[in-house]
């Protein structure tokens, strides 16, 4: 079957905006009447500052130059509607400036644009703060997801129509554009043995994949736990928002929580079986879980290799090469129907 015929591409245009603390301080002041200490946060392509007020904690955000006012509202919009469905313990909401506008336009000394905005500073720990995650969170984590793609069942908005490269349905392109800049044969074999398992097992299926308004990057910088790591409390950045086959929710959440652990299998399980539980999985969903795993975790790998090049001071890029890399090469051992029955136990 063939590929989608969708052009990817990765511009040095995606370098973070250009602003230091003192401009984004004044400009957090005078838009947004914001005042005090800021702290700069990761961010793979928005700039982002913690600001300390006397009203609370907020991040001001300044978006990269490709961002589209479209496609920010579309984030503001569905926080609006997991508000109504209350489906996390917190979510965020855009503060409107002080001409009340929830977005508003900046220029940095070149002259370049971009689009800014504040959202509440969402108190919790980071998932990637706790080194082992017990069942019980990454259950909760699959729960969550499933909530959160339920309250998203036939929203659209123009800002989801936008080309975005970490798009799974177009995941061999990217491989096939990105892959040639892998740094040895060891690790473009290690790619292609997962590539060609996509190929076999997910390309004649992917009609019979539902199709939903997802996340798409449920990472362990993106979700935000309580103090025993055990529950979810909310999860950030929808920057990766994308209308695409539901399965990918829980295949991503899982692909990350594999990482580092001592039995990344039935990590990947315990996410699976409270997605399942949240939001039935159909048998096909379940065939193809398993290679859309390995396929995010082969796209972290190419995808962060050349980000890197990129922007070699920006570690926040790297946090998920080396472990995807690792993981990659913990499954390459099994046999393919082997996790396939394991995909299938957990939704039992």
């Amino acid at each position: 079957m063939a590929l989608l015929p969708v052009p990817i591409t990765m511009s040095e245009s995606c370098l973070l905006p250009q602003f230091d603390a003192r401009e984004a301080a004044e400009l957090a002041r005078r838009l947004f009447t914001l005042e005090g200490p800021l702290k700069l946060l990761n961010g793979e392509r928005d700039l982002n500052f913690l600001i300390s007020d006397e009203r609370g904690k907020f991040v001001f955000k300044i978006a990269n130059a490709e961002e589209s006012a479209a496609t920010l509202d579309c984030q503001h919009r569905v926080f609006d509607r997991l508000a109504q469905a209350k489906a996390f313990p917190l979510i965020a909401r855009a503060l409107p400036s002080l001409e009340g506008r929830e977005i508003e336009t900046v220029t940095d000394a070149h002259g370049q644009r971009h689009f800014c905005r504040v959202l509440p500073f969402l108190e919790g720990r980071m998932w990637a703060d706790f080194e082992i995650s017990n069942e019980q969170l990454l259950t909760d984590l699959g729960s969550q997801l499933a909530a959160l793609d339920r309250a998203l069942d036939g929203f659209s908005h123009a800002g989801l129509e936008h080309a975005l490269l970490w798009n799974m349905e177009t995941t061999a392109v990217a491989l096939e554009q990105y892959k040639p800049m892998l740094p040895g044969d060891d690790e473009r074999r290690l790619i292609e043995h997962f590539e060609t398992s996509y190929r076999k097992q997910v390309l004649p299926l992917q009609q019979q994949l539902r199709r939903g308004v997802i996340h798409n990057d449920a990472n362990r910088q993106n979700v935000i736990v309580d103090d025993s790591g055990s529950r979810v409390v909310s999860v950030i950045d929808f920057g990766d928002m994308i209308q695409t086959w539901l399965v990918l929710e829980p295949a991503i959440a899982a692909a990350y929580a594999m990482h580092g652990q001592p039995d990344p299998l039935a990590c990947a399980q315990a996410v699976l079986s409270g997605y399942h539980g949240g939001l039935a999985l159909t048998g096909a969903e379940i065939d193809v879980v398993f290679d859309l795993i390995c396929m995010r975790q082969c796209m972290s790998v190419c995808l962060g290799a050349y980000q890197q090049k990129l922007e070699p001071d920006n570690v926040y890029l790297g946090i998920d090469l080396n472990e995807s890399r690792e993981t990659l090469e913990y499954l390459q051992g099994f046999a393919h129907a082997e996790v396939r029955e394991m995909m299938h136990s957990a939704c039992a």
